[in-house]
């Protein structure tokens, strides 16, 4: 291998490399393709970085070349160096080149776009400053190029606070926030998506607060019944306002109340893509204490939604009863919270004990769940195990086990089959009831033999009787 890489440095330097590289002009599309298969193969042999470091001026040149497999070598060879090690290429001395770089987040060639904008999101801090200015080009072309420039900016700003005020200061954010009045569904749902993203920072929520943009956001969401294609923007809205009320449930869900007005009436929708988002915004604004406590006081029109959730969850189509007992799972657990290491608020103790029992208000919520837990299709059995998990955090929900007949029986009996995942939600429900004063002193005796055993124990008796002893 050593030899082979040698070969190639001495190949590089009797030739030369310019020589190579002149053959990249040929007319001939054969020859440039060959040209690059060679060049590749020469690269190949260097170690990461030392081509770029080497051959700079080529490199630049390679990037501005006109055929995309001309790019496409040199950007590769860039990547590989950024990837591996940031201070392979430091700042002051490859500054060009990564301004080159960035502004090929506007090249025709969707995998060379793509290519810039991960090795621009991945830049050290210092070469920003003059990257961001640079790449600025890109907000005057094609909706595809503005977007990669807006990735790019967002990538950049959940590092830090202080990336996000240079993004900020470049005009990047407000830039994305006024080109959501568009015709263009798909350009806008990227910008939302985009946006939903920056709501993960308190930062980026500060700001779309303070500076006006989500309050013409919401208008935006208002007006959605009267564009004709509103309904395909409507799961992006959805998920751009759920993840703000996710991190800032109180301000969002009270300033705001036409995102919520928005969730709920998707779910009365016959649109299943519609729904199924609703579902799952529902459940991602409910997982934290404070989202619950914001979500009980709306009042009437959210104990509709959940009485309407637990109507799928009993009848419905398999992906929209797995979502619903999804969201569910959300809005009863009270171990999703990361900010929430206390005591459970009794509140939500309270809050989360009716909401279960509306999934089923006359035969019994827990049978319901039981009959989940039993279904023959594991994607359902596992969402089934995911909600009795998120109700056995509760000593209400450990009674309701202990109180149906035939429950702890089941998840005890090792004849049934589940899958893996089915076998370890299994086991860590089994662990929390063992730790309940919910069972009397045999159950509870099975229940620890059963940890003991672990996830995966097999019996051997029963090993024999299905024909798999020796």
């Amino acid at each position: 291998m050593e030899d082979r890489a040698s070969e190639a440095k001495a190949t590089l330097s009797s030739v030369g490399l310019s020589n190579i590289i002149r053959c990249v002009d040929a007319q001939d599309k054969s020859n440039v393709d060959l040209t690059c298969e060679v060049l590749k193969v020469c690269f190949e042999k260097f170690d990461v970085g030392h081509v770029v470091k080497q051959f700079i001026a080529h490199i630049m040149f390679l990037l501005r070349h006109e055929q995309d497999c001309v790019r496409r070598l040199a950007i590769e060879e860039v990547y590989k160096s950024v990837t591996t090690d940031l201070s392979l290429l430091p700042v002051p001395q490859y500054i060009d080149l990564f301004v080159a770089i960035s502004q090929m987040v506007c090249d025709q060639d969707v995998g060379i776009a793509n290519k810039a904008v991960l090795i621009t999101s991945n830049l050290p801090f210092e070469a920003y400053p003059k990257v961001l200015e640079e790449m600025k080009i890109a907000l005057d072309h094609n909706s595809s190029s503005k977007c990669n420039a807006y990735e790019v900016a967002i990538n950049i700003s959940l590092k830090s606070p202080e990336l996000f005020k240079l993004c900020v200061d470049y005009g990047y954010i407000e830039h994305m926030v006024l080109e959501l009045d568009t015709s263009d569904v798909l350009y806008q749902l990227n910008i939302l998506e985009l946006l939903s993203r920056l709501a993960m920072k308190l930062y980026g929520i500060q700001y779309l607060v303070k500076g006006g943009d989500l309050k013409r956001i919401s208008t935006l969401m208002a007006d959605l019944d009267k564009n004709p294609l509103g309904s395909l923007l409507v799961p992006g809205y959805m998920k751009f306002f759920g993840s703000m009320a996710h991190y800032c449930p109180k301000e969002i869900l009270e300033k705001y109340p036409v995102s919520l007005n928005l969730v709920f009436n998707a779910i009365d929708s016959d649109d299943q893509a519609i729904l199924l988002v609703a579902l799952d915004t529902l459940g991602f604004i409910g997982k934290t204490t404070e989202g619950k406590l914001c979500l009980a006081a709306v009042g009437s029109k959210f104990i509709g939604a959940v009485e309407k959730i637990g109507t799928f969850i009993k009848n419905s189509p398999t992906e929209v009863k797995v979502r619903a007992a999804q969201c569910f799972t959300s809005l009863i657990s009270v171990e999703m919270d990361a900010k929430d290491n206390g005591p459970v608020d009794h509140r939500v103790t309270l809050m989360t004990r009716e909401w279960f029992r509306t999934i089923n208000k006359e035969a019994g919520a827990t049978e319901t769940l039981f009959d989940m837990c039993k279904n023959p299709f594991p994607d359902i059995k596992l969402a089934g195990f995911n909600l009795l998990d998120a109700v056995c955090q509760h000593l209400w929900g450990e009674q309701e086990v202990a109180r149906v007949a035939g429950f702890v029986e089941y998840l005890l009996d090792r004849t049934v089959s589940d899958s893996k995942e089915g076998k370890e939600a299994k086991y860590n429900i089994i662990k929390r009831l063992s730790q309940s004063p919910a069972f009397d002193d045999n159950i509870q005796a099975r229940l620890q033999q059963y940890i003991e055993e672990g996830p995966f124990y097999i019996d051997g008796d029963m090993d024999v009787i299905l024909g798999n002893g020796e």
